[in-house]
């Protein structure tokens, strides 16, 4: 599992740093071309046609893909899917809202966009650096997260009778019943515990019916991360009781 992230985020990481340095130059571009008489209502153009296209994944196909099997860890995890990253093109956008006014605004307030977006982008671009998104099932419980927000949560922590369901396109949200006992770490933290699997190379449905079952059987949660656990789960997923 721990080979599987670290490529994931090096892959991240190259595609945060080239959306920071397209950003910033594009700003550049964009106020170069505003001073002087060229095409800037043109350069305008691109970051926000791509900030909507960077949207576009998130109501489209989810993943199809099985869980991942770790014996060393030991877990059930999935790995994030290499797409479309939305944050990455909203932290270029950020990134072009940092250089685009200082070079092209002639108005006092200039300095609004910058230092409302120069922060943010700092932010994010530490948050992309740190994490990515990703799930895992383990003997204990559930760690689950993306760039911005982490959680752990214990099986007991959850309603053995309540069903794992949909929250929106992409997400599912966990039937927590004692939220004190969830330990919550990163930027932004919600009461309610969500998985956003948007970005997972896993199907949701698979997914939400293994918490599900381990949420109600305790007495399968100890062989978590062995090849034959999985193979049960997965015969008792399709119905094979």
């Amino acid at each position: 599992m721990r080979e599987t992230i670290v490529r994931a985020l090096r892959r991240q990481r190259v595609t945060t740093a080239v959306a920071v340095l397209l950003g910033l130059l594009w700003g550049v571009l964009t106020g170069w071309a505003s001073r002087t008489g060229g095409p800037a209502a043109l350069l305008m153009l691109p970051p926000l046609l791509m900030l909507a296209w960077s949207l576009v994944p998130i109501f489209g196909r989810p993943g199809t893909a099985d869980l991942r099997v770790d014996e060393h860890e030991p877990a059930f995890f999935s790995a994030p899917r290499f797409r479309t990253n939305y944050r990455c093109a909203i932290l270029g956008f950020l990134a072009y809202q940092v250089t685009y006014p200082a070079l092209a605004s002639p108005d006092e307030f200039w300095w609004i966009y910058p230092s409302i977006s120069g922060p943010l982008t700092v932010v994010l671009t530490v948050a992309h650096w740190r994490r990515v998104p990703g799930v895992a099932l383990t003997p204990t419980g559930i760690t689950a997260g993306d760039p911005l927000r982490h959680v752990h949560v214990p099986w007991e922590a959850l309603a053995p009778a309540a069903w794992v369901y949909p929250l929106r396109i992409g997400s599912l949200r966990l039937p927590v019943r004692s939220p004190e006992s969830v330990r919550r770490g990163g930027i932004i933290r919600r009461r309610q515990v969500d998985v956003e699997t948007w970005g997972l190379d896993v199907a949701p449905e698979l997914l939400a019916g293994a918490i599900a079952h381990y949420a109600a059987h305790p007495e399968h949660r100890a062989a978590i991360g062995t090849p034959e656990e999985y193979a049960r789960l997965r015969h008792v997923l399709a119905g094979g009781g």
